[in-house]
């Protein structure tokens, strides 16, 4: 069974690094991907809101859809989208992609789907950048994970960078009239060292961040807020990146999710590390009226009615206790990777697999703890070098069947040998006791490795040797004289 999932996780892998398309080859304009009870509806061009006539709610376009509650961002118009914007000397350039407000600035690249997975890849007009959204299941419930890279692929410094998206929430059973809350935007704002550059509940912005988001309500500009509303409206956010050198790639996350209560949002966002939130909720009235109109489920009178006992708003309207949200992480002034305390997440294709598409080298990758992991690089690369974090002792690193190396230590560097594209790491036992202050949950990697285009690596959980194997394995260390093991501390 667990030679099955890895063959599965490959293959998600390969399309997700390949932009392999479904059908026989021809243009896939989008599709839809399913976790738990959330669908999502992705572009060709990596926006969402995408027609399908197969999806779990029937025939209809999918933005942010949850099974047996609706879609919370397709009615009235499809106003869901990114953009990009750098300055190269004196010019200006972008990229964007919005169903309503439209689109431009871009060629297209690939697009793949596979299972719950999917990715598009464009390429921006005039300036040398790369603009990749890879989306797959997160390590939270029913909830997607985006992780964007931008990439300059010219040979000067781009200066600038900012990326923008913008969603206009219109969540059943009361659409066009929602409320909104944002969290995390004070805290993030670029002035307090941040990446949040401007945010505000204008959901119908155009998705150009070189065009004014504006807002609906002067009061959501730059601040965080609770249950703005109700009103149709959404989540306009720029984040400023700065410079990106030549080669360089930023890479974050955006996290798009359903959860059966308002407190179960908050902790999965609390629970992936996101820097900043947007919550979509309805209200109790769903009279048309709002941008792009549309008829509610009413009882005659405007009013969406209550039963006794239903959960209301400070003011009274009764709503539906299900939450959507989405929400970004690596928007916090550190870039995601960059530490063992800020470490790019995996996607979770299937059980106790991880996978970390187009993974850049030098940057410290995250999976749930378990006891041992094979880690392997699909498409062509090879591991270079490997730092354990700290709080860990007497990790084994085996490779090709040989432990050759037993102790290996937190904050410990060790380097491959030529070659290696598969290893496996065990003995992942946290120190402290998990009551205790700074209990190690979390068992992130440093890994340098070459990346040749498509190459994608993949975590999988494996059962722990017993102590005769590493018996054996340990006697026939000695012989593979071509394996290099050297080892530093590095410094605090």
């Amino acid at each position: 069974m667990r030679f099955r999932t890895k063959a599965l996780a490959r293959a998600i892998a390969a399309a997700i690094a390949t932009g392999a398309l479904i059908g026989a080859g021809a243009a896939q304009a989008g599709g839809i991907i399913t976790y738990g009870e959330t669908t999502l509806g992705v572009n060709d061009s990596g926006e969402l809101n995408f027609f399908s006539e197969t999806g779990p709610g029937g025939e209809m376009t999918y933005g942010v859809f949850r099974n047996g509650v609706g879609d919370a961002i397709s009615p009235g118009c499809a106003c869901e989208g990114w953009g990009v914007s750098v300055r190269s000397g004196d010019l200006s350039f972008s990229a964007f992609a919005n169903q309503s407000s439209g689109s431009g600035g871009y060629t297209g690249g690939t697009f793949g789907i596979l299972g719950n997975t999917a990715s598009s890849t464009v390429f921006m007009n005039g300036a040398p950048v790369t603009i990749s959204h890879f989306y797959g299941p997160s390590l939270q419930a029913d909830t997607f994970q985006v992780q964007v890279q931008i990439t300059n692929t010219g040979g000067t410094t781009l200066d600038d960078l900012v990326y923008r998206r913008a969603m206009d929430w219109d969540v059943p059973p009361s659409p066009f009239s929602e409320y909104v809350t944002h969290g995390g935007v004070v805290a993030n704002l670029v002035s307090n060292g941040g990446n949040v550059l401007f945010a505000s509940n204008n959901g119908f912005a155009s998705s150009n961040p070189l065009d004014g988001a504006g807002w609906i309500d002067e009061t959501t500009v730059n601040t965080d807020f609770s249950k703005n509303g109700p009103s149709d409206h959404g989540s306009v956010f720029d984040f400023s990146f700065g410079s990106l050198a030549t080669g360089e790639t930023r890479i974050f996350n955006i996290f798009y999710g359903t959860a059966a209560t308002e407190a179960s949002a908050l902790s999965k966002i609390a629970a992936l590390g996101a820097n900043v939130y947007s919550l979509g909720q309805p209200a109790g009235f769903a009279g048309g009226g709002g941008e792009g109109g549309g008829d509610g489920e009413t009882d005659g009178g405007g009013e969406v009615p209550s039963a006794p006992g239903d959960p209301v708003f400070g003011d009274g309207t009764p709503i539906a206790p299900e939450t959507f949200f989405f929400a970004f992480g690596g928007v916090g002034g550190v870039e995601l990777g960059s530490t063992q305390s800020n470490p790019i997440l995996p996607f979770m294709p299937a059980p106790e697999i991880f996978v970390f598409t187009a993974p850049q080298p030098r940057r410290w990758f995250d999976p749930p703890t378990v006891e041992g992991f094979e880690i392997e690089l699909a498409g062509g690369g090879e591991f270079l070098e490997v730092i354990a974090p700290d709080g860990f002792l007497d990790l084994k690193i085996v490779v090709d069947g040989v432990v050759v190396d037993d102790d290996f230590d937190g904050l410990e560097s060790y380097f491959f040998a030529p070659g290696v594209s598969t290893f496996t790491i065990t003995g992942i036992r946290p120190l402290l006791d998990p009551d205790s202050p700074g209990f190690a949950s979390a068992f992130p990697l440093f890994l340098d490795f070459t990346n040749p285009p498509g190459t994608v690596m993949t975590w999988t959980a494996v059962p722990v040797p017993e102590p005769s194997e590493w018996a054996l394995m340990l006697l026939a260390a000695p012989l593979l004289g071509w394996q290099v093991r050297r080892r530093r501390q590095m410094k605090a």
